[in-house]
């Protein structure tokens, strides 16, 4: 949100006849016959791009990170399978292509596995702290709001995707480094029995 300049200010005081021209909206709107900068429905506006930007983010953010981990997963296989297989056949450019992009691959998923154990050693962190914090001295509404947080904290909060049928964390990682493996003896096993 950069401020406006001068001439765009003008621009939306003349033109768009806007009684506040330094209110923007996160998604620009246009309604005729009304003033989108006045209090009641720049309130109102904002309020419904703020949620069609939550709604947005937390529908479509599962699948795009479904769609990473299963591309992640067909390109270490599909990289250690060229690298594998028979590598007389390559020109050193093309083993170094397919070792960069395995590497890059590899270290991406284990970003990823990295960032969701950080995740859950932050809520373990939580639940230390709330059993050193006397939270049985404190008053009975607080002793109930405590309850709520230490009911969150006790289960493990790795990132999960698809309802928690993928849990990523840093188990998963070796899974998908072993089924890598596995894919490639199974290829060339495969092979060889032709």
């Amino acid at each position: 949100m950069l401020p406006l300049t001068k001439a765009e200010l003008k621009i939306r005081t003349e033109i768009y006849r806007t009684a506040h021209p330094e209110r923007r909206l996160p998604f620009p709107l246009r309604i005729p016959y009304v003033d989108e900068t006045e209090s009641w429905s720049y309130e109102i506006l904002y309020g419904i791009d703020v949620y069609i930007m939550f709604f947005f983010a937390f529908w479509f953010a599962a699948p795009i990170m479904y769609g990473v981990i299963t591309f992640n997963n067909i390109m270490m296989c599909l990289c250690l399978y060229q690298m594998v297989v028979d590598p007389s056949q390559l020109s050193w450019l093309r083993i170094f292509k397919f070792t960069a992009e395995l590497i890059a691959v590899s270290m991406e998923y284990f970003t990823l596995c990295s960032c969701s154990e950080m995740l859950d050693d932050c809520h373990g962190l939580m639940l230390s702290a709330l059993n050193e914090s006397r939270w049985e001295c404190c008053t009975n509404q607080t002793k109930r709001d405590l309850v709520m947080l230490f009911r969150r904290v006790q289960k493990p909060n790795h990132w999960r995707l698809c309802n928690g049928a993928i849990v990523i964390h840093s188990a998963f990682f070796l899974k998908v480094i072993k089924v890598a493996y596995t894919f490639v003896n199974f290829m060339r096993l495969k092979g060889n029995v032709r």
